[in-house]
């Protein structure tokens, strides 16, 4: 999901939608002239258009993010091309004069998206941070996650409206004296941010229209006239050169996966750790885009995770953003089973411990090329008997064990199929899996294919998606004929099927 306000941007009837494809269409043909639309281009009295000035220090991801849109739905909304080049005074159109977008929505439930903080969602709904807190039982404003349930009303309480137009005159100062912000913490006064920064606090009361200096609050954010720049991101607010932070889902599963992109305006190196293992970003589109996956072991307690993500650039400050992650549970239920008497020495936790290793070691590394396109492919024409995830019992043990891939009940000599390009990194008979092959598909992800009763692949083979690479068989630990299938990302075995169902990234 973009990272946006949970409002939507609504449908729109057609004859409003032609009066915003109009000035959609100026706005194209002015910047193919190299000009912007400025304050003459969109008339205040249209009572069809709601449009936001630009201020200083404001980006156009800050400005979706204030309406309710992605940055792509704002700036095909007024034909930019480049989003770095929006200037202050620049008239945005953002919505319809009578839309949702500048209005809390019917919803009285907000989704936390990445990037956002508490001060940002009650500004955005009209309400107080108090009243925020006290409707959700919150006592630290700074504890929200992303994916969590805002209520921001109650449910007998009408949406509260914003004003259609917005029009704040920009800060009457010189460009060059708007060099730092600051974001309030609790128990802060305005004097004491002052002394901080080594400005007379009549300044700061000047640049940002304080005209009390009691009447400021935990999570507001100001400007600091003449002072060294510095990025704040307490609390969820985004360095100004980070366009986007895309998050899916914006609640994760154990046992799934979840998927990160990081938009900059310049080239950047991006680094991370969630769950205690170092993300690996895969750097797209000139370094301007960085997609990574966040594989959520098995076992891991339902809970509220940071996620710690380390920025550099050119010509700017290193930024570090934590982003507080839900993860729930998968229930994936539990299964009971029974192996023969020349199979119980396979239960050691020595032999287990010691092949899972040999596959974690081969799957933790990163390999740049991306070798699949779309969803993962089925790896046998055959019925799944088994999922991914099932806490299993042996023999009347206890259930601390899980099926670390899916069963597929092929009968014997079966084809087992490449579930997508890549290369054969392993091809050797295991333990518990039997004769095996694992393959490479790059940017951290392999499958691994498992049981089989005859190999077709060596290491170094470079496969096709649908090429055989073996046939069902019965080695290692195994109660008939089946292929059981894994998929591994970043040294993680995660559920195979939500990549069948799911494109990545």
């Amino acid at each position: 999901m973009i990272v946006s306000k949970s409002a939507t941007f609504c449908s729109l009837t057609k004859p409003r939608l032609s009066v915003l494809l109009f000035f959609a269409l100026f706005a194209l043909i002015s910047q193919i002239n190299g000009t912007h639309i400025i304050a003459d281009t969109i008339p205040e009295d249209d009572p069809n258009i709601v449009i936001h000035v630009v201020q200083r220090g404001e980006n156009l991801f800050r400005i979706a993010q204030r309406y309710g849109l992605t940055v792509s739905e704002l700036a095909a909304l007024n034909a930019i091309t480049n989003p770095s080049s929006i200037m202050v005074g620049q008239r945005l159109i953002v919505a319809e004069g009578n839309q949702s977008a500048v209005t809390a929505p019917p919803s009285a439930v907000h989704i936390v998206r990445p990037g956002e903080n508490l001060r940002g969602i009650a500004d955005f709904y009209g309400v107080s941070v108090d009243e925020l807190m006290v409707l959700n039982d919150i006592t630290d404003p700074n504890r929200i996650a992303v994916g969590q349930e805002i209520r921001v009303r109650r449910e007998d309480e009408a949406p509260r409206p914003a004003p259609a137009i917005v029009s704040d005159a920009p800060l009457d100062l010189p460009e060059s004296q708007i060099t730092a912000t600051h974001t309030i913490q609790r128990g802060e006064t305005l004097f004491g941010i002052a002394t901080a920064y080594g400005v007379p606090m009549s300044a700061i009361q000047a640049a940002n229209g304080i005209t009390s200096a009691s009447r400021i609050f935990a999570g507001q954010q100001i400007v600091i006239p003449g002072a060294e720049a510095q990025i704040s991101v307490n609390g969820g607010d985004l360095p100004a050169w980070i366009n986007e932070i895309a998050l899916n889902p914006l609640v994760l599963t154990e046992g799934k996966t979840g998927r990160l992109i990081i938009d900059t305006q310049s080239p950047a190196t991006i680094t991370g750790e969630f769950l205690g293992r170092e993300i690996n970003f895969i750097a797209v589109s000139g370094g301007l885009s960085h997609v990574a996956f966040l594989p959520v072991p098995i076992f891991t307690e339902a809970d509220v995770y940071p996620l710690r993500i380390v920025l550099n650039g050119a010509g700017v400050e290193e930024s570090i953003i934590t982003l507080n992650i839900r993860v729930n549970a998968g229930n994936y239920g539990s299964q009971r089973l029974s192996l023969p008497e020349d199979q119980m020495h396979l239960l050691s936790t020595g032999v287990e411990e010691n092949e899972m290793n040999i596959l974690r070691n081969v799957a933790s590394r990163l390999t740049l090329d991306r070798y699949w396109e779309g969803a993962m492919s089925l790896p046998a024409a055959a019925a799944m008997n088994s999922s991914f995830g099932a806490r299993r019992s042996y023999n009347g043990s206890a259930f601390d064990r899980f099926h670390s891939g899916a069963d597929f009940a092929g009968a014997p000599g079966t084809p087992i199929l490449a579930s997508a390009g890549g290369r054969v990194v392993l091809a050797d008979t295991l333990n518990i899996r039997g004769s095996t092959v694992m393959i490479d598909h790059g940017w951290g992800v392999y499958t691994v294919y498992c049981h089989m009763s005859e190999r077709l692949v060596n290491i170094g083979d470079t496969v096709r998606v649908g090429q055989i690479v073996g046939l069902v068989g019965n080695t290692g630990r195994a109660t008939g004929a089946h292929l059981h299938w894994e998929l591994w990302v970043n040294g993680v075995p995660v559920d195979p099927m939500q990549w069948v169902r799911e494109r990545f990234p």
